[in-house]
C-alpha cells in the first residue's frame, strides 16, 4: 500500500515573507505550483509524511493558515485556465 499514490492540495497564508519562500521552495520538491498560495501534488504516504513534517518548520500556528486536502477517488475532468498547459485526469474537490 505504500506505492498507493493520492492527490494532495495544499493552501496557505503565510504571514511572514521569509518563511513563506522557504515553504514554497519545500512545497516546490512535492508538487506544482497552480496559484499563487496552491499546489497540487501526486503523492505515497512517505512523500505526504515527508512533507509535512518539512513544512511544519515554516508555519507559525497563531499567524498562519496551512491547509492540506487529500482525494484518493479521482473523477475525469478537464482543468481550465490560464496555466492550464498540463491536462489532468483528475479532479480537486
Amino acid at each position: 500500500m505504500e506505492d498507493k499514490q493520492f492527490i494532495v492540495l495544499v493552501i496557505y497564508d503565510i504571514v511572514d515573507n521569509k518563511q513563506r519562500t522557504k515553504l514554497v521552495h519545500c512545497l516546490e520538491r512535492y508538487g506544482k505550483r497552480v496559484q499563487k498560495s496552491a499546489f497540487e501534488g501526486f503523492l505515497t504516504q512517505k512523500q505526504y509524511t515527508q512533507m509535512i513534517e518539512k513544512s511544519q518548520k515554516y508555519i507559525n500556528p497563531k499567524t498562519d493558515s496551512f491547509r492540506v486536502y487529500i482525494v484518493d477517488n479521482f473523477i475525469n475532468t478537464y482543468s481550465f485556465g490560464i496555466d492550464s498547459r498540463e491536462k489532468f485526469d483528475y479532479f480537486i474537490l
